[in-house]
């Protein structure tokens, strides 16, 4: 329920409050970076997904060209036997 200490008499007051309920002066309205840290490591995230993913495609691209380039050659390479 308290959440802040007003900044001028002290005194525990609500996290929400805009006027001290002893002093009753005006307290500025606080940003919280709570949520705003919470999505820079949402974006931090999606962005380590999106690399890992883009990777991994790309391997999986590559390890296939690789096979065929692989099978090309062992046909080539079984021409070259009979043919000899």
């Amino acid at each position: 329920m308290f959440g802040k200490i007003c900044p001028y008499c002290r005194e525990k007051i609500k996290k929400n409050a805009v006027v001290c309920r002893y002093c009753h002066r005006d307290l500025k309205a606080e940003k919280s970076d709570d949520c705003s840290s919470l999505w820079i490591f949402a974006g931090f995230t999606g962005l380590a997904l999106g690399a890992a993913a883009v990777l991994g495609l790309g391997y999986l691209n590559e390890r296939k060209r690789w096979k065929e380039h692989d099978s090309a050659c062992d046909f080539e390479k079984d021409a070259t036997d009979q043919a000899g």
